[in-house]
């Protein structure tokens, strides 16, 4: 997949359909993203990021947070993308645009720990 067209900024309306996890170590969301390619995802639609990939995005955001992201709860999220990748956490971005492949990713994720599971739904962040 072309790393330019994966959605990098996680604000309140954008990336909706999209789960992202959160992983302590690189071995775990590997396994995540095997465990969904051979259910059957398309490797497009479940993609690593590095914490490097997801700290200027992240950082980004917060400088130029508008009024609706401080009001709702996107910017608490992206702040907490952010403190993960200071981590060195490694993330997940998956699609998941139904409630039932949502359930299915999450049914995968929950066999190795990890640190948070952020399911963006349309006007709406909801944590997994």
């Amino acid at each position: 997949m072309d790393p330019a067209k994966l959605p990098t900024d996680f604000g309140i309306f954008y990336p909706t359909g999209w789960i992202i996890l959160a992983f302590e170590n690189k071995a775990a969301a590997e396994r995540v993203q095997h465990d969904l390619s051979t259910g059957g995802y398309d490797a497009k639609d479940a993609v690593l990021l590095s914490a490097s990939d997801v700290i200027p995005s992240a950082k980004g955001q917060l400088e130029n947070a508008d009024w609706l992201a401080r009001l709702g709860k996107a910017d608490e999220m992206v702040q907490t993308h952010l403190n993960a990748a200071k981590g060195g956490s490694t993330f997940l971005l998956v699609y998941a645009p139904t409630d039932g492949e949502a359930e299915r990713v999450m049914n995968v994720a929950r066999r190795v720990p990890f640190q948070f599971a952020h399911r963006y739904r349309r006007f709406a962040i909801e944590t997994l």
